[in-house]
């Protein structure tokens, strides 16, 4: 079972929309691995560092998907809201003040047979980032649990199959647009650099040397008036 909340981020600068993120956990630790497996990889994890907890994910836009995690830009009020949810689902770090919770993309998340329900270890212990929780926020938490609802495990599993495939989709698109862009830029220096070498050059195209001849002008087109 898979159990997701409604976080508000910042309401815009005219105050007209607040957009919303989903949050989800697993029911127990023994979701944890197919949570890993199968969550987006540019998926935000979130874990009580040092303590037990439950393992807490941020679901991203496409446009942040699109980032990467040393450019993305969570949020500050999500950030604190998907924190203090982290808090709370620690048995002990509930009951602490100053607490730090630890977050990394899915895809830097490392977990094998080997390793105890629930564990993982960092691929790159320099994409983990930090965040300290001074004191539990009830308020918060209060209005984080209102939006609780939950699904199965199998529909979680799909759900994050389709978006993955649409980004993968997204993602070929992007890099054959950025491919297109680049060959008609190199397309264009190439031809500003003949045009550097031969500044001169299009003043003897056909057209031009046309226009000069005395056999393409006018018949009434007298060559004493000229001298």
């Amino acid at each position: 079972m898979v159990y997701y909340f409604t976080v508000e981020g910042t309401t815009d600068d005219f105050g007209l929309s607040t957009p919303t993120h989903e949050v989800y956990m697993g029911k127990d630790k023994h979701e944890n691995d197919p949570l890993i497996k199968f969550s987006h990889p540019k998926n935000i994890w979130f874990h009580v560092d040092k303590h037990s907890s439950a393992h807490l994910y941020l679901q991203l836009s496409e446009e942040d998907q699109a980032k990467t995690f040393e450019k993305l830009q969570i949020d500050s009020t999500v950030l604190d809201q998907v924190a203090q949810l982290t808090k709370a689902n620690s048995i002990k770090a509930n009951k602490l003040n100053n607490v730090t919770i630890i977050y990394t993309p899915v895809d830097n998340l490392h977990t094998d047979g080997s390793m105890d329900v629930g564990t993982v270890t960092f691929h790159n212990p320099q994409k983990v980032k930090r965040i300290l929780v001074a004191k539990k926020d009830n308020a918060i938490l209060n209005k984080m649990n209102k939006t609780e609802r939950e699904d199965s495990t199998e529909n979680f599993i799909s759900q994050q199959q389709k978006m993955q495939k649409e980004w993968h989709t997204k993602k070929k698109q992007r890099e054959r647009e950025w491919k297109a862009q680049e060959a008609q830029l190199a397309k264009e220096h190439q031809a500003q650099r003949e045009r550097n070498k031969n500044p001169y050059g299009d003043l003897f195209t056909k057209e031009a040397t046309d226009l000069s001849s005395n056999d393409t002008r006018h018949e009434n087109w007298d060559e004493d008036e000229f001298m």
